[in-house]
């Protein structure tokens, strides 16, 4: 993991959603782009399953990079721990 990303101010991202519907209409990539604003985070966070290609494949199109495996107990399901440095994306 990055140490800005240990250090810096950092935002984790839990349950944003956007029902079947309506995804293909840019609203969960607009959320998320007013999300970074509103916060103003150096880095965010997230988990994803590794089986969760769409989600993957947003996550991606974000610009958030696979920082390494993730779980929450010794025993529990493996997720994919995802980190943005936001950095320079946000608009001014």
């Amino acid at each position: 993991m990055p140490e800005g990303a240990r250090t810096e101010r950092l935002m984790g991202l839990c349950e944003l959603a956007v029902r079947p519907p309506r995804q293909p209409q840019g609203i969960g990539s607009q959320l998320h782009a007013e999300l970074l604003k509103a916060i103003a985070p150096a880095w965010s966070s997230l988990l994803a399953l590794p089986t969760d290609s769409r989600g993957q494949d947003l996550y991606t199109r974000l610009g958030y990079e696979y920082a390494g495996p993730y779980r929450n107990t010794p025993d529990g399901p493996e997720f994919d721990l995802l980190l943005l440095h936001v950095g320079t994306r946000l608009d001014p």
